[in-house]
């Protein structure tokens, strides 16, 4: 494995990619889910030019909402499985051991139904989620006052999980920040901004989050865990047995939802996820959940509400949620890519027309975070069922008078 973290990232060329282009792209064998190799981003050659991938993943994002993304050397099956490996002595923790990383209240990074933080719910009317997850962030966020946490606390040291999680959470960190970064100029090209214009947000101390996620097998046949199959090359799936809503008793895995983030990097070990596509020829999202296949040397690219709103609904975050499957046990590493907290959030001037006026308030990157998990913690929604769409990414700061007034940014 070639891997170095002074990695250089290739400046891209604008001359040919003027907007999101509606083209084709390769997708996986079922023909749903577009598949990019992302690999001329991080490694250009002149055999593989970068437009191709540009114009491929501008297409992507633009028609579908999605992509998989092949190519990736920093982040190789034989260390992604060792993450997993990782995880599951992670989540194997007694639930006594994990309650002192236990995040809300106790400010650390662990929550979950077992330690009485199970997730907070999305969808407001949905079931309760079964997900389990250890987080990790560089810039800390909490709703509590994180003041005089040590790493030793927020965090399993060797003696509790060997290695120590932040060393070894913080070298996967490195690693996405490289296709994080590869991304965002892609995305700066594929959209015609200046170079910069991202990644110049996301240097110098994001707001991004590493969660380790554990979806436990319930009753299982005989008291045991059944593991998932990888699955078959997923397809229009609808509400099927797995992720059919009815019945008090039914839990989601996670509960439909966008991430609040600029773009999401996401890999699974299980079937489980879902996403809802874009709408042929207009806005919103299409009807049925599709169903995400397992692909072991890929990633799932998915847009989140911050690159919603710079684009002023061009792109549109990307609805998803994981079905409750009780005899399956899932595993996810999923990767959220912000801003700076200071960063100010608000449509880019080269979305904004008169006949599509500026449709989002402005906001700082923080303040979108705190927001949205007070709201959730509230027992307000991020997601609106009936409409099918972001109730975060689509948030009035303005209306709500929280942080988000042109005075208060300086506008």
């Amino acid at each position: 494995l070639r891997w170095s973290r002074r990695a250089a990232i290739p400046t891209l060329s604008r001359r040919t990619s003027r907007g999101l282009t509606s083209g084709s792209f390769p997708t996986t064998p079922c023909g749903v889910h577009p598949l990019i190799d992302v690999s001329p981003l991080l490694e250009p050659s002149a055999a593989a030019p970068l437009d191709g991938a540009v114009q491929q993943m501008g297409a992507a994002l633009r028609e579908v909402g999605w992509f998989y993304a092949a190519g990736v050397s920093m982040l190789p099956p034989d260390y992604i499985r060792g993450i997993y490996a990782y995880l599951g002595r992670a989540h194997a923790l007694t639930a006594a051991e994990k309650y002192k990383y236990r995040q809300r209240g106790g400010l650390g990074s662990y929550s979950g139904p077992d330690v009485g933080e199970p997730e907070l719910n999305y969808d407001a009317g949905a079931s309760r989620a079964t997900v389990r997850g250890w987080d990790y962030s560089r810039s800390r966020f909490s709703l509590g006052d994180a003041g005089g946490v040590s790493l030793a606390e927020r965090y399993p040291p060797a003696a509790v999980l060997s290695p120590p999680f932040a060393p070894t959470m913080d070298e996967l960190y490195e690693r996405q920040d490289l296709l994080g970064r590869a991304l965002m100029r892609g995305l700066e090209a594929a959209l015609a901004l200046p170079a910069e214009t991202l990644v110049g947000q996301f240097d110098g101390g994001d707001f991004g989050t590493i969660r380790l996620l554990h979806y436990p097998a319930v009753g299982a046949p005989g008291g045991g865990a059944a593991t998932g199959a990888a699955g078959n090359d997923g397809a229009v799936g609808g509400d099927g047995a797995a992720g059919r809503d009815g019945g008090a008793a039914l839990e989601h895995g996670i509960s439909p939802h966008t991430d609040f983030e600029v773009f999401t990097l996401m890999h699974q070990d299980a079937p489980g996820l879902q996403f809802l596509r874009r709408a042929a020829g207009g806005d919103g999202h299409a009807e049925g959940w599709v169903d995400a296949p397992v692909r072991p040397s890929e990633f799932v690219v998915t847009v989140g509400d911050c690159l919603e709103r710079l684009t002023n609904g061009l792109l549109l975050a990307t609805p998803h949620r994981v079905t409750y499957a009780p005899h399956i046990q899932r595993n996810s590493i999923v990767r959220f890519n912000a801003f700076r907290p200071e960063a100010v959030v608000r449509p880019l001037p080269q979305f904004v027309t008169g006949a599509r006026p500026a449709a989002y308030s402005p906001v700082r990157m923080s303040t979108h975070m705190e927001t949205t998990m007070r709201n959730l913690a509230c027992g307000v929604g991020s997601w609106d069922p009936f409409r099918q769409r972001s109730a975060s990414a689509s948030y009035d700061y303005g209306q709500h008078g929280r942080g988000g007034a042109e005075e208060e940014l300086g506008a």
